[in-house]
């Protein structure tokens, strides 16, 4: 597997906070790093691929209503 070492910055306290938790929790910084990353990820590619669906089907609707008199989507005649 390939590495790439990251730099941030990040304040002291944080950083203090979160090497503490992670030796209580007999886990590496590095480590619990990379769940947070792979998790965001994860996270986020469903939330993308939500937004996708969700669009398309607006999308469709949108296409399905625009193609049809306005008496047909809203039950109201042409002369209301």
């Amino acid at each position: 597997m390939n590495t790439t070492l990251l730099n941030f910055r990040v304040t002291n306290q944080v950083k203090d906070d979160f090497m503490t938790i992670c030796k209580l929790n007999c886990t590496s910084m590095t480590s619990e790093i990379v769940r947070f990353m792979n998790r965001y990820i994860s996270d986020e590619s469903k939330r993308f691929k939500s937004y996708q669906i969700e669009s398309m089907e607006i999308n469709n609707l949108k296409k399905q209503r625009l193609n049809q008199p306005i008496y047909k989507t809203h039950g109201r005649t042409n002369y209301d």
